[in-house]
């Protein structure tokens, strides 16, 4: 049976995530076991050409599955990438007993879940995530978003996946940019929950597959253990937000017209440095840990000026943030490296102090908008 093959599966509660040589095996059994009555492959243009030749080498029968294919990059996140999806499905046929496989990054996976949650009320989906983003962060958990009028995950829902498969070869396709994309979320993923895992990807070099490979299983245990005990993201599942706040207004100002669009995790790296000087400003995190984390992110992403940002549009794309409450911000905030709060309220004032020191720490450094290859 596919679902016992190899090791145990990472348990994120809603979902098995299978990561290792065993996953790809694991899906096509899956696939025999479940019968859905039709398997629809949702991927972007990139994923198409670069990643489906290898999944259909181990999955053979999804070499006959019909493919939906949408736009790459965070822009295909819209209403209108979901019109599209729905349509398709409506034209093969496809019933409540079918199931859409989103091949593809954190936007496919995001946007691929939201469709499969509302088509005809909801039919089953699988995720195969190509990029580091995705196999260590954003396919895991269940929750589904698109983006709506210049505002990160405005519209979403939960919708567990039947399983996450995590093939650590589709690395290689990625180029030194997205790899560091996911390093960001790697990296979170140590300073709010475990500290050796931090110290572990600063040492292997990020942007090195051969290195980032085997860390991908615990940096997904630690996303699936932390949506396991909190499922509806109400409590400690909200660590995972650390440098989201700051870090999507940054992200969402930088697709405004006339900014220069940056990756999700180049935005969160920004924001972790914004928000640890928070931490620290507020008294909940040493200065000693604030000097190494920023020194950390730092010397592995060449963090743009945030020139000519505007502070106040940023704080207004903040005020979106689902994890305010009465009007006021709520950060995730780091108490050491290895442990963080969920829940602290913040002062808008302090946020515009720490993109000042943001600007600072990017002025010591070679202001460039990509991470380093």
């Amino acid at each position: 049976m596919g679902g016992q093959r190899g090791t145990a599966p990472i348990d994120a509660g809603g979902h098995p995530v299978w990561a290792g040589p065993e996953a790809l095996p694991v899906l096509a059994g899956h696939l025999t076991e479940r019968a859905p009555s039709r398997t629809v492959v949702l991927a972007d243009a990139h994923t198409a050409r670069l990643c489906l030749p290898e999944l259909h080498a181990h999955v053979p029968a999804l070499a006959g599955a019909p493919v939906i294919e949408v736009p790459a990059g965070e822009r295909a996140k819209a209403m209108g990438t979901c019109a599209l999806i729905w349509r398709r499905l409506a034209e093969l046929g496809t019933d409540r007993h079918g199931l859409l496989l989103c091949v593809g990054g954190g936007v496919v996976t995001d946007v691929g879940g939201f469709a499969a949650a509302t088509y005809k009320r909801g039919i089953r989906c699988a995720h195969v995530p190509t990029t580091l983003m995705g196999m260590v962060d954003a396919a895991i958990g269940g929750k589904t978003a698109i983006d709506l009028h210049g505002v990160k995950n405005l519209v979403g829902l939960f919708h567990d996946p039947i399983g996450v498969y995590v093939h650590t070869p589709f690395l290689r396709t990625l180029p030194a940019r997205e790899r560091m994309n996911g390093a960001a979320e790697m990296l979170k993923h140590g300073l709010v929950a475990d500290a050796a895992h931090w110290q572990a990807v600063i040492a292997a070099a990020p942007h090195d597959v051969g290195a980032l490979a085997p860390l991908v299983p615990r940096s997904a245990a630690i996303k699936a253990a932390l949506v396991k005990a909190d499922p509806r993201d109400q409590g400690v599942r909200k660590l995972l937000n650390f440098g989201h706040s700051i870090g999507h207004g940054i992200e969402a100002h930088a697709w405004d017209p006339g900014q220069q669009p940056l990756l999700h995790g180049e935005a969160i790296a920004i924001g972790m440095v914004c928000e640890a000087w928070v931490a620290w400003r507020m008294d909940l995190l040493p200065r000693t840990d604030l000097d190494r984390i920023t020194e950390a992110i730092a010397s592995l992403f060449t963090l743009r000026p945030l020139v000519p940002m505007n502070d106040e549009r940023i704080i207004e794309l903040m005020g979106h943030d689902k994890k305010n409450a009465a009007g006021g911000l709520r950060f995730a905030l780091p108490t050491a490296i290895g442990r963080a709060r969920p829940v602290v309220p913040v002062h808008p004032d302090l946020v515009r102090a720490a993109l000042a020191h943001a600007r600072a720490v990017a002025v010591e450094n070679p202001p460039i908008t990509a991470a380093r290859p």
